[in-house]
């Protein structure tokens, strides 16, 4: 009898103890669930730089300085990358920049910023001034979509481009006309292009561009042959379509482009009409409809008896 009441309380001993294991083992499967699953900020490190990618191609911007200005526009420091990135979701207000953790936040913080009357605000990847370029987009979501971001900041770039004439130059014009800010700017934007790895065969040949540093310490643009030389290549690789293809894509990339396409049941709608349309020109082009053809309530399908024969698209 002894011994059973021994074994007995070994086992009511025993039992908080692998209770404690059991639950040792979840904390710690837990712990490498997090540890395997991406941070936020390693899910977005390239996000602003995919979307700053298309439109260097789309304009012909050398490779790396429009993602060198966003950069020194919202950069933050990537641990696991080891690198500074451009944060999608960065606002900047009376000269502190805010890193939100996701788009809802930085649209959510930019209207309470707004309703409390601040105006002066950057956003996004490019960090564009709502104040100064309030036509830039349709709403404060718009301006957070990185597309839309970048695209503006590149249109803007190549304005400035077409009157300077100089990549540098005009990049400072991005930041400010007022020369001091203006040189300021240059040197940095300058300073993180030439730091920034490019894995393109034109690197040896941008990079003695880059590094050649006038007498006042500011990088010296890449010369007009070299640009052209770039955007050759940049042409011969990437514009491989037809030119309605290619405006197609610029179009789409628009601020505002979505809103002009119809969606769920809209979309139905046209569909069904443009198919009514081609029905009643085969009808008449066949004699089977009047020229003059009864008006149809709104929705009401048409369906002409079609000779096996024909095949209608």
């Amino acid at each position: 009898m002894e011994n059973i009441s021994n074994i007995r309380a070994l086992k009511r001993n025993m039992r908080p103890i692998l209770a404690g294991l059991a639950a040792g083992v979840c904390l710690l499967v837990v712990q490498n669930a997090f540890a395997a699953s991406p941070q936020p900020i390693d899910r977005e490190a390239k996000t602003c730089e995919r979307a700053i990618q298309y439109q260097e191609r789309r304009l012909n911007i050398p490779k790396g300085l429009l993602n060198a200005i966003s950069v020194a526009e919202s950069g933050r420091w990537n641990a696991s990358g080891q690198a500074t990135i451009a944060w999608p979701w960065t606002v900047t207000t009376g000269g502190k920049g805010n890193f939100l953790p996701n788009r809802a936040d930085a649209v959510a913080f930019v209207k309470s910023l707004q309703s409390d009357g601040v105006q002066n605000i950057d956003v996004g990847c490019m960090q564009i001034n709502l104040k100064y370029h309030p036509d830039a987009f349709v709403s404060i979501e718009h301006a957070f979509d990185p597309n839309a971001n970048a695209a503006y900041a590149a249109d803007f770039l190549d304005e400035r481009f077409q009157v300077s004439k100089s990549w540098l130059k005009a990049a400072g014009d991005y930041h400010s006309t007022t020369p001091v800010l203006n040189k300021s700017y240059r040197k940095k934007v300058a300073k993180i292009w030439h730091n920034t790895p490019i894995t393109s065969a034109s690197n040896d040949a941008l990079k003695p561009a880059l590094s050649t540093l006038s007498s006042k310490g500011i990088a010296s643009a890449p010369s007009t042959s070299l640009t052209q030389r770039f955007n050759l290549a940049f042409q011969a690789r990437t514009f491989r379509q037809s030119g309605q293809a290619i405006a197609n894509r610029v179009n789409a990339f628009k601020p505002g482009a979505s809103l002009n396409r119809p969606k769920g049941k809209d979309k139905k709608i046209q569909f069904a009409k443009k198919r009514r349309s081609q029905l009643m020109a085969w009808r008449q082009a066949n004699g089977t409809q009047p020229k003059s053809a009864p008006k149809v309530a709104p929705h009401t399908t048409l369906m002409p008896t079609i000779p096996a024969s024909i095949n209608v698209q």
